[in-house]
């Protein structure tokens, strides 16, 4: 359906700025300022930010100010009539994250609000976006990363890696957690299909790199960024194992486990394969028809009739890129469905981070069989969040038989087994999976004790499936922490007994 006149936006800002990525300048981005000349974007004005991340004191958050200080003085900004400037984004890497953090900075806070840095901004355009960090963010914070990147310049920084800004970058960071709080899963998300927020499309290579950067490429990536980790169609799913729940329905009923809707009037912002490009060669090798589709995207996308066209011909134009991705074989099978990543964090009743916990999913062939010991669990790849273990990503490569469960009418049954320590026998983390009262031990030691389930099929159909390939998914999980014995005068506190 047409959007009605009100909700048609200007086509074009009239100022396009890119900005590069981790370690990166402008000047490795001057190949596509060139190639959008070529495409005629004008009378667009096309800047080329340039900005430092050597440096292990500067952050994500500085870089943000920094940015915002950029805009405002300008002569170009500070210049126009009514305080009215606009602007478009064409962004690499780390580049979105620097994005992000102005977008959420913002001190007008809210789309209504005439002078919020959201309606300035018209149209993002990611290449290959760190959107939720990258797998080589934690090598880059090692002695080889700063050989490698570290700043080479004699000085105070000489051999800095940006130790800060890698922070931020690594899988599961708080940093990335925190940030898509405030964007994307927040309660009013800021790209949504209104009139005064941005337009968003994402664009990243199907191939890592080769040659002898070929031994550092992740599975499931263009050699830097994960495939499953560009876009900007973030969900959330949070789980309460809590004495009493805090979550609801959407009916307001108390529940153990929700999901976020999956568009709630945001733009569904896909990931766009393109073929033969990698993390690298996406920039300094600029590719006609991502050139024509940003052309295309900046000049005729006004309104969500226009957004939707565009993405259509921009998903056909990536579908057999995304086959090569999907069938891509990698060790022990020959193709898939596509990846997924899940970004964890687990917390106590308290609101503390749970650093030493296990988790796993499964999928069984009929829903009577969860118990069934001989199911293996869904094959992950984990990474640990360094500065705090309580977040961690878990990678999925999915398969044709793990979506299936989606299918309507499916009878298999997902359901995730968790486990957790506390590290003394002091204290236990528990696990209440129903109203009875009665706790689960999440520790198994010389007790005993076996992982707690929940099951999860509720989250196999239409826009509550869990599984769906090529995005992230934050998950949450609340348990309950105790001194123990449970039910007793703990061995924490107690009486000394009176003579």
């Amino acid at each position: 359906m047409a959007s009605s006149s009100s909700q048609v936006r200007p086509a074009l800002a009239g100022r396009t700025i890119l900005i590069h990525g981790y370690s990166a300048t402008g000047a490795d981005l001057e190949p596509w300022r060139s190639r959008l000349l070529q495409a005629e974007i004008a009378p667009v004005s096309i800047d080329v930010g340039n900005y430092i991340t050597l440096n292990n004191e500067v952050t994500l958050k500085d870089l943000g100010e920094a940015f915002d200080r950029a805009l405002r003085l300008t002569e170009w900004s500070s210049g126009s009539k009514d305080d009215d400037w606009t602007f478009d984004a064409i962004v690499h890497s780390t580049g979105i994250l620097v994005l992000r953090q102005w977008l959420t900075s913002d001190p007008f806070l809210g789309s209504d609000d005439p002078r919020s840095r959201i309606r300035r901004l018209k149209h993002i355009i990611g290449l290959a976006p760190a959107t939720f960090g990258s797998p080589q963010a934690k090598q880059g914070r090692s002695w080889l990363g700063a050989l490698v990147k570290g700043n080479k310049n004699l000085g105070p920084d000489f051999l800095n890696a940006g130790n800060q800004v890698l922070d931020g970058l690594e899988l599961a960071s708080r940093y990335t957690w925190e940030l898509t709080h405030k964007d994307m899963v927040c309660d009013k998300p800021l790209y949504d299909k209104g009139p005064n927020t941005p337009y968003v499309a994402v664009f990243i290579g199907d191939v890592p790199y080769d040659g002898i950067a070929a031994v550092a490429n992740p599975p499931g990536s263009d050699g830097t960024v994960r495939w499953a980790g560009c876009a900007l169609n973030t969900r959330k799913v949070s789980v309460d194992f809590r004495r009493d729940p805090k979550l609801s329905d959407p009916a307001g009923r108390a529940t153990r486990c929700n999901i976020t809707p999956w568009l709630q009037n945001r733009q569904a912002a896909p990931m766009i394969a393109v073929e033969g490009k990698n993390h690298g060669t996406i920039v300094s090798e600029p590719d006609d028809g991502i050139a024509g589709f940003i052309s295309r995207f900046l000049f005729k996308v006004a309104d969500e009739e226009s957004y939707n066209e565009w993405e259509t011909d921009a998903l056909a134009f990536g579908q057999k890129a995304m086959q090569k991705m999907n069938s891509a074989s990698q060790e022990g099978d020959s193709g898939g469905a596509g990846w997924q990543q899940l970004v964890v964090h687990m917390v106590d009743d308290h609101g503390d981070g749970v650093t030493d916990y296990n988790l796993q999913l499964f999928i069984g062939d009929s829903l009577d069989q969860s118990d069934d010991p001989a199911f293996p669990s869904i094959p992950m790849i984990v990474d640990t969040y360094s500065s705090d273990s309580s977040y961690r990503c878990f990678y999925v490569r999915l398969s044709p038989a793990m979506l299936s469960i989606n299918a309507p009418g499916s009878r298999k049954k997902l359901w995730l087994e968790l486990i957790a320590s506390s590290g003394s026998d002091l204290i236990e983390y528990e696990a209440y999976t129903d109203n009875s009262g009665i706790p689960q031990r999440l520790t198994i030691d010389h007790l005993g004790g076996e992982p707690v389930k929940l099951d999860m099929t509720a989250l196999t159909q239409g826009d509550q499936a869990l599984l769906y390939p090529y995005t992230t998914t934050l998950l949450e999980i609340f348990v309950e922490r105790e001194p123990m014995p449970l039910n007793a005068v703990s061995q924490l506190f107690g009486f000394l007994k009176q003579p």
